[in-house]
């Protein structure tokens, strides 16, 4: 169940970050659930999405980037943004993904934003981007998270805030790990004062007091089981071409199906394409 007094998106909205996508060279996209059928794999829930079914949704979710890039051509959807630093501590897990399952501490960078850059003070769908190491030296995986309810049902429709909430911030859609498909999510501690959404509030309220989220896994109908600690203060922003690329920089042990890849990334593309101004060759 959504909690109460939350907005919910469209189930399309399933796209609330910025970020700089290319096609897949040989990744999780790559393999045989990315052609034809794309199934979850071992430990599934056994839903099998055809793959023109995927790249035509794929299609259609660009129409709302087509429009917003129309006003903002550099960054259509998380315009604003606070860069933030800290640091991962994994507990470990069972999920069939290395990152999560096996214990460590990682420096994280993050960029904490609102999606649709509605005026302050409206309701709006908050992303949470991580950047954590890959498996080789100067390799990274890029998480992406966005507020969502925390249900079988609800972790996969965005949820709208006025303030930080103290509920998920979820994946929405699942890597695929050795055991089948996995979310991620973090949930943030409780709070003395919410957190504000205005980027320069929120990095003031983390000045003094960092944020503390649990990361959380699960399988899209399974209970969230905690895998580590997130504690994230002010960092350095990120800049206008920094972006995250969630289909080609994967946690280590993760990897991407098919089916999500032909999803996402054709809003994506669009999103990082420059628009041709009229008048201008």
């Amino acid at each position: 169940m959504v909690p109460p007094g939350h907005r919910c998106a469209p189930a399309v909205a399933l796209f609330p970050w910025s970020a700089v996508v290319r096609p897949s060279q040989g990744g999780g996209g790559s393999s045989p659930a990315g052609r034809g059928l794309s199934s979850s794999g071992p430990g599934s829930v056994g839903v099998m999405t055809p793959a023109p079914v995927s790249a035509v949704l794929g299609t259609v979710a660009t129409a709302p980037f087509a429009v917003l890039k129309r006003f903002r051509p550099h960054r259509p959807i998380h315009t604003e943004g606070a860069g933030l630093e800290g640091t991962l501590l994994r507990t470990g897990g069972a999920s069939g993904i290395r990152w999560i399952d096996e214990p460590g501490q990682d420096p994280v960078r993050a960029r904490f934003s609102r999606s649709f850059g509605f005026p302050h003070g409206w309701p709006d769908i908050l992303g949470l981007a991580l950047r954590v190491p890959g498996a080789e030296p100067g390799d990274r995986a890029d998480v992406l998270l966005a507020t969502a309810g925390e249900g079988r049902l609800s972790r996969f429709v965005p949820t709208f805030h006025r303030r930080v909430p103290e509920s998920a911030f979820a994946s929405f859609m699942p890597y695929r790990g050795d055991r089948g498909p996995v979310l991620v999510a973090a949930r943030p501690e409780s709070r003395e004062q919410p957190l504000a959404t205005s980027p320069d509030s929120f990095r003031q309220s983390l000045a003094g007091n960092p944020w503390v989220l649990d990361l959380l896994w699960a399988t899209p109908t399974g209970p969230w089981q905690r895998f580590g600690t997130l504690e994230l203060r002010p960092g350095a922003p990120f800049g206008p071409d920094e972006r995250f690329d969630p289909l080609l920089n994967v946690p280590v042990g993760a990897r991407n199906y098919g089916w999500t890849h032909r999803l996402r990334e054709p809003s994506y593309t669009l999103a990082r394409t420059p628009r041709e101004r009229p008048g201008r060759a």
